[in-house]
This record gives structure tokens, C-alpha cells and sequence, in this order.
């Protein structure tokens, strides 16, 4: 096809599912790679390589030049980072990179925002009109960074933004939905205990089904136009429902304890320490998780399937089963 899209960000977990979707559609692609390492990964799937570093804006011009649609994945993604990198790499280089698209002709400039934006929800589920209320830095950079594409927007930017939930399934490493699967396989904290009722909803996303979602969108560009949309598996489950699933797939019973909100963040107080001294990323070893694990995060994705024909294949069951073994096979977890 003639269409010139660009994916930044193409070399990453969500950026290798949909830079495959999109060359299974027949369009041709330019990536961009920040460690050299990656840009042989791009040529062997006949996509151009384009060097991006998202802290040097002197890099977007090329990144934008020659480019019909960009779809801007990359992004500074932790729960645990450094407040002025969340602004600096997401906020400020979102839009500088938004304004550069403008410039320079960009028909479409399609965001990866997240449900963390919207953050945590009193009457689930959440919808593209629930009122934001980001509990992590990271949502709230993302927020910030939707913000400063509507301002653009204003002078003339067509935009879609698109936020998925908490993405999960092969090749995803070091994440939260990693530590939480690898954690109960190995019979972790997570695997004995669960905090507070665990009857709080929460909602996965396979990788594959929004890759395919970010396809949707390209391929109906007048009515993705200026919109936002939500993409996530069609239902939320308990942390009940899924200890039951992951014990299902793993072999390992359910959690048997359950403890306080209170009690739980008094003992993840010495993981937290352990956490911040060692510099790990892994936000289960930190007070703040009790906080995301007793409250809603549940989203509807009504809207994409009304406008875009959303349909996501996964259910978390068969989900969870192919990701589990992908760990197997990879070494994660022992068979």
C-alpha cells in the first residue's frame, strides 16, 4: 500500500506486534530503534530504521519526514522512574514530536496513551468520558501528554489517541503483568497472599488484540478522526477470578491468606526499602501496589468496537495459557 506510516517505539513489546500487524495488512513501514542493537531486528522484517532518541528532539525531524501516519508508541514506561523523565520523554517529547508531525505534513498522528491516564474508577467500568484521576506519574504523563495534542489539534493536527489496559502476553518481560504471572508460577508473595477481598476488578490486555486495534484505526481513518478510544479484552475480571485461572494453568493453588490493605503495605515496607536500594523496577515489591490492587480498573471498550469493528480474540484463560508457556519455553518459569 501507499500509505507512509512510521512507528516509533517499533522495536518494543507492544511495537513488534504492531509492526507485524501492519505488514500482514500490506502496508510499508518505517521503525524507529534507539539501540543499535535493534535496528538489525527492523531490517530483517523489511521495515526502513529510523534512529529516535526520545530525549534528543533534534532527532524528530527525521523521524516525521516522508510519513503519512505516525503511530507514536515509544515512551519512558515504568511505575517507578524518575518524575522529570516522565515529563521530559513523555510530555515534552510528545509534543515537540506532534509539532514536528504539523510541520511537516503528518495526515495522522496516533498516540499510545494508556488506561492509566484515566487511572483507577469508583463505578466501573471506565469509559473515553470517565473524568481522569491517574494514581502513577506515568498516567499522569500520559494525561498531560494528551492534553498537549489537543492543543495542537487546535491548529490544525488530525490525531487519534488510543489507551490501552495493561498489556500482557509473549515476549512481555520486566513488566508488571510479567512479575505478577512470574510471581504466582514461582510461588511467590503473590501466590500466598492476596490483599484485601480480592473481589477489585481488573482488566488485561493481549498484545496481539491491541496491535490489531492500532491496525483498525489506520485502516478507518475518517472515523478515528480526533477521537479517543479504550482497547482492552470486552469484560474485567476479579483478582479472585484470576488467582483461579492462574492456579488452573500453573498447577499452584490460590492465594490462602488474606491481608489488610494496612498489614500488607507494613510488610511490603521492607521490599520497598530492598526495592529502592537495589534500584529494581518491579512495582510489586512497593507499598504503592496495595493502593492499585483495591481499587477498579476496569474500562469499557464499547466505543471501538462501535466505531472501528474492535473484537478482541483473547479471553484471559487462553491468554494467560499462551503467555505461561512462552515463559516455559523461554526460561522464566520452570516447566
Amino acid at each position: 500500500m501507499d500509505v507512509r506510516i512510521t512507528v516509533t517505539g517499533a522495536t518494543g513489546f507492544l511495537g513488534f506486534y504492531v509492526v507485524d500487524n501492519l505488514i500482514n495488512k500490506g502496508f510499508t513501514l518505517r521503525g524507529t530503534y534507539y539501540s543499535p542493537g535493534k535496528k538489525q531486528t527492523l531490517l530483517s522484517k523489511n521495515v526502513q530504521p529510523v534512529y529516535m532518541d526520545l530525549g534528543r528532539p533534534e532527532t524528530f525531524p527525521n523521524v516525521v519526514k516522508d510519513t503519512d501516519i505516525l503511530i507514536h508508541l515509544a515512551a519512558y514506561y515504568t511505575f517507578t522512574g524518575k518524575k522529570t523523565l516522565y515529563y521530559k520523554l513523555n510530555v515534552d517529547a510528545t509534543k515537540i514530536l506532534a509539532e514536528q508531525a504539523l510541520k511537516h505534513g503528518v495526515k495522522r498522528f496516533i498516540y499510545c496513551s494508556s488506561t492509566e491516564a484515566i487511572g483507577p474508577v469508583d463505578n466501573p467500568p471506565g469509559d473515553e468520558e470517565t473524568p481522569p484521576n491517574p494514581q502513577f506519574d506515568y498516567g499522569r504523563s500520559k494525561l498531560l501528554a494528551e492534553q498537549k495534542i489537543r492543543e495542537i489539534a487546535a491548529s490544525g493536527l488530525s490525531y487519534t489517541i488510543v489507551r490501552p489496559s495493561g498489556l500482557y502476553g509473549p515476549g512481555n518481560v520486566n513488566d508488571v503483568s510479567y512479575w505478577f504471572i512470574t510471581s504466582f508460577a514461582k510461588g511467590g508473595f503473590f501466590s500466598k497472599f492476596k490483599i484485601g477481598s480480592g473481589e477489585t476488578l481488573i482488566q488485561f490486555a493481549h498484545v496481539d488484540d491491541v496491535a490489531k486495534g492500532f491496525a483498525l484505526v489506520v485502516e478507518r481513518l475518517e472515523k478515528s478522526e480526533n477521537q479517543v478510544f479504550i482497547l482492552s479484552e470486552d469484560r474485567a475480571y476479579t483478582y479472585n477470578e484470576v488467582y483461579k485461572i492462574l492456579s488452573e494453568i500453573t498447577g499452584n493453588p490460590p492465594p490462602k491468606y488474606s491481608l489488610s490493605p494496612k498489614m500488607a503495605k507494613l510488610i511490603l515496607s521492607f521490599t520497598h526499602l530492598y526495592a529502592l536500594v537495589k534500584g529494581d523496577n518491579n512495582i510489586l515489591l512497593r507499598r504503592n501496589i496495595v493502593d492499585s490492587i483495591t481499587k477498579h480498573r476496569a474500562y469499557s471498550v464499547e466505543k471501538a468496537k462501535r466505531l472501528l469493528g474492535y473484537s478482541p480474540r483473547y479471553n484471559l484463560k487462553e491468554g494467560l495459557k499462551e503467555t505461561i508457556e512462552w515463559y516455559r519455553l523461554k526460561g522464566y518459569i520452570k516447566k
